[in-house]
């Protein structure tokens, strides 16, 4: 069934917790899941604190540095998290702490929440990574394709109820964002270890820096849900932009 993979560390979390769960569980997870949208979106809506007196945060955002256009200059890319209703850039969101994350999830669907990423160069290319709080991770992997441009994997902190994500490497091909490679990776890699919020700079047991080269592991099946992610970590390659 359903369960919190953050309870173990005492609720210490990058982001608000959530129910959750994996591939195993995926039937009774689809039932469960169907009841939270019922409670989200139902008569049971009335069970919940009023919305204007929730307890807030200041919502954290990351940023990366490389040279991502490959000008030879060192560019920033930004985290953006905005309200598509106001139009205006959310700064602080619900106490994940003191709200369950049903309520959670309904504060950025009012909102139309939407995440996406800017960079500092002129005419930049807009990466709009769709509705969600933030992001778990967003890191330079460096120039891996050998093609003069740094790429940045990253993983979406989606409002959802399963601890199955993906890691997404994008890379600026003639001016735009591209995928170029997307693997499975579990959100227990990204539980605190400490009070402070760290920033990741790798995805421990996904997405790892060893001795200079990255290693990754998918976690997703192989051609159907009966097989298996994975296993091992193999070296990181990716294709050049087309």
């Amino acid at each position: 069934m359903a369960r919190n993979v953050f309870d173990l560390l005492k609720g210490k979390v990058v982001h608000a917790m959530k129910p959750t769960c994996t591939i195993l569980t995926l039937a009774l997870c689809l039932s469960n899941c169907h009841n939270h949208a019922q409670m989200v979106n139902g008569n049971s809506a009335d069970k919940k604190p009023a919305m204007d007196s929730m307890a807030f945060q200041k919502l954290n955002k990351l940023f990366v540095v490389g040279d991502f256009d490959g000008d030879g200059i060192r560019d920033t890319v930004f985290q953006h998290t905005v309200s598509l209703r106001t139009g205006k850039e959310i700064v602080h969101t619900p106490d994940p702490f003191q709200h369950e994350w049903d309520n959670m999830v309904k504060w950025f669907d009012d909102q139309e929440a939407e995440v996406y990423l800017t960079m500092n160069i002129q005419n930049p290319d807009t990466l709009h990574l769709g509705f969600a709080q933030g992001l778990y991770g967003l890191i330079n992997v460096g120039d891996n394709n050998a093609d003069g441009r740094d790429e940045i994997a990253l993983v979406i902190d989606h409002l959802d109820f399963s601890a199955v994500n993906s890691c997404k490497i994008f890379s600026l091909c003639k001016g735009q964002w591209t995928l170029l490679k997307q693997f499975g990776v579990l959100e227990d890699a990204f539980v605190l270890t400490d009070e402070q919020v760290p920033v990741f700079d790798q995805i421990e047991g996904f997405l790892e820096n060893r001795n200079g080269k990255w290693m990754y592991r998918d976690y997703l099946p192989k051609g159907g849900a009966d097989q298996k992610g994975d296993e091992n970590m193999t070296l990181l390659i990716l294709d050049k932009c087309h």
